[in-house]
């Protein structure tokens, strides 16, 4: 398993760029509806946005934890 690990950290690096990208979505919803940090209240549209990406970050270390223990403990080799 150990010389498959590469897999493991390619579906981590692009969980993190997924990250980044919902991340970018809220600082251009902020631009366009001017919400300046910290304020997180605004029009439904960049509420909608903001709560995705804050959902997304709250479970993101879930998914790294079992992503890992599930690749490394239960493989097919």
């Amino acid at each position: 398993m150990l010389d498959q690990i590469h897999w493991l950290a390619a579906v981590t690096v692009l969980g993190v760029l997924e990250q980044a990208y919902f991340f970018l979505q809220v600082i251009y919803a902020r631009r366009l509806f001017g919400i300046s940090p910290p304020k997180i209240s605004g029009p439904p549209e960049f509420e909608r946005i903001f709560r995705a990406q804050v959902n997304s970050s709250e479970y993101f270390p879930i998914f790294l934890a079992l992503l890992w223990q599930a690749g490394l403990f239960f493989h097919q080799g």
